[in-house]
């Protein structure tokens, strides 16, 4: 039984939905100084309900010491945080947090999990303003 879609209607009418862009991150490029440049796959149009961060998730920030302007996001899509082991993550979202602002990049800092994201699920997250533009 699929709950979420049941009460999707409901969500949307307190908080709905905007229009996101997502940009997967395929790693870095090292330039000639050893610096590096992240890459990222051609950007895609995706819908996403983003939210302040609930009670859990503002434990998770502070007990690793975070500091930011942290979102819970949820996206229909199966993106990556960081694994450094993998080089893997650091994928963003581009959006607009309030209306008449200007987009802001928000990277992708955890994921706490996909539910059934073949079966049109949803995944949650927590992302993290970025100051600068990829």
């Amino acid at each position: 039984m699929n709950l979420h879609g049941i009460v999707r209607g409901a969500i949307n009418y307190v908080n709905p939905d905007i229009v996101a862009t997502y940009l997967s991150s395929l790693g870095a490029t090292v330039n000639a100084d050893y610096s590096q440049t992240p890459q990222y796959a051609a950007p895609v149009q995706v819908r996403i309900q983003a939210q302040p961060l609930g009670k859990e998730e503002l434990k998770h920030v502070d007990a690793l010491n975070l500091q930011g302007v942290f979102r819970t996001v949820f996206l229909f899509q199966n993106p990556q945080a960081i694994v450094r082991v993998q080089a893997k993550g650091g994928d963003l979202l581009q959006f607009v947090t309030f209306q008449g602002e200007a987009v802001q990049n928000w990277k992708v800092i955890y994921v706490a999990g996909p539910w059934n994201v073949e079966y049109k699920g949803w995944t949650k997250l927590i992302v993290v303003l970025q100051t600068d533009t990829p």
